[in-house]
């Protein structure tokens, strides 16, 4: 989370000082860095509306999915057997409803699976401060759900050779952090709000070489005490930390835009699509692991070791597509977006019922589509 939070006062810093006046106070930047109209764009490419409150209701649908394969060597009555466990969260495609409220160039939003029971879940928060030029977007969300398993436990064809598919009994829990950081090259008269937030309005086509960042903090959690804990030699918690850099494009396309007759928005004709793809490049990749022991005496589990492997160089990427059309104070969009990060690796884990090193292949992938009405007032 450290990580997260200086991200954030790097990017703040960096908005503060593209709109911040010499003489300005501490109040006056924030107002500005929220609402200020950027300067130096072109009016006849980019039409900037006077900042204002937006709410907005949201519903779609999504599905995250996480895979994972490890294979490793475990003491059996005094002989190597070979282990290999394959485990997987694979949610079905979950409506969701949300809101969002904002100001200016921030937003808030919440969002909330209405498939909710006792053993699934997936809650969502974001933040975002889109700018004209660049950008920061933060979810965090919290996803539930029995993890499956599938175990192969020797090797084929020998006499130890068994196999074996189930779930956990307890849903595994998943939560992750994916911070996106995004810059234009083409500031002046390339919005790469105007579709997803619609506080900038693209008033001709328009594209722009991107460049973007991608922080991913992911943690799955499962009861020590469950067969997946079990199997994997009391492994209770898995955690990713990645950073990705990258370049690639985003371009507006404008099918209609009639400007509005006056101040209060009346009038307003716009209809804007725009695709965004920034392949990424992972430059810092982590996986750490938690194994817990069971005290004799009490049965209690506690925390044994906290074991890390350093992954290999990864190509990320970031993919948005969205619509929108505004008339007067009114607007809805479409967007869609897909999140993906993996990491593979070799951990040394020194507990004595595991006399190998650990071999792990993972992945996560997170996509959605939504459907948007907002209104200014």
């Amino acid at each position: 989370m450290r990580k997260l939070l200086s991200l954030l006062v790097l990017l703040a810093g960096l908005s503060y000082c593209a709109v911040a006046q010499d003489k300005q106070s501490l109040v006056d930047r924030v107002v500005d860095l929220i609402s200020a109209p950027t300067p130096g764009l072109d009016p006849a490419a980019i039409y900037q509306p006077d900042p204002t409150w937006t709410l907005a209701l949201t519903g779609g649908v999504r599905r995250a999915a996480i895979t994972q394969k490890q294979a490793l060597d475990m003491d059996f009555f005094g002989q190597p057997l070979h282990t290999t466990v394959d485990s997987w969260l694979k949610g079905g495609i979950d409506p969701y409803v949300g809101l969002q409220f904002g100001y200016g160039n921030l937003t808030l939003s919440y969002s909330q699976n209405l498939r909710k029971s006792s053993n699934h879940d997936h809650t969502t928060f974001d933040f975002e401060y889109l700018n004209t030029g660049y950008g920061l977007q933060v979810q965090y969300f919290d996803y539930s759900q029995p993890m499956g398993i599938e175990v192969q436990l020797g090797e084929k064809g020998t006499d130890t050779y068994a196999e074996t598919t189930g779930e956990t009994n307890d849903p595994v829990r998943m939560r992750a952090v994916i911070a996106d950081a995004f810059y234009a090259f083409n500031r002046r008269s390339f919005a790469f709000s105007s579709v997803y937030k619609g506080n900038k309005i693209q008033r001709r086509s328009e594209g722009s070489f991107m460049f973007g960042t991608k922080f991913i903090y992911g943690l799955v959690e499962s009861d020590p005490e469950d067969i997946i804990g079990v199997l994997t030699g009391g492994v209770g918690s898995q955690s990713s930390t990645q950073a990705s850099f990258g370049a690639g494009a985003s371009y507006n396309l404008v099918a209609l835009h009639r400007q509005p007759d006056s101040e209060s928005m009346n009038g307003l004709r716009n209809l804007t699509f725009n695709l965004t793809a920034i392949p990424m490049v992972t430059l810092f990749n982590k996986f750490s692991s938690t194994f817990y022991e069971q005290d004799p005496v009490s049965g209690e589990f506690h925390k044994a070791l906290k074991s890390s492997m350093n992954g290999n160089l990864l190509v990320n990427y970031v993919v948005r597509a969205g619509a929108i059309f505004l008339w007067n104070r009114y607007s809805i969009g479409v967007s869609g977006r897909y999140d993906s990060y993996s990491y593979k690796g070799t951990t040394e884990i020194p507990l004595e019922r595991i006399i190998s090193d650990v071999k792990t292949t993972g992945g996560f992938s997170r996509w959605s589509s939504s459907l948007r009405f907002s209104v200014r007032f």
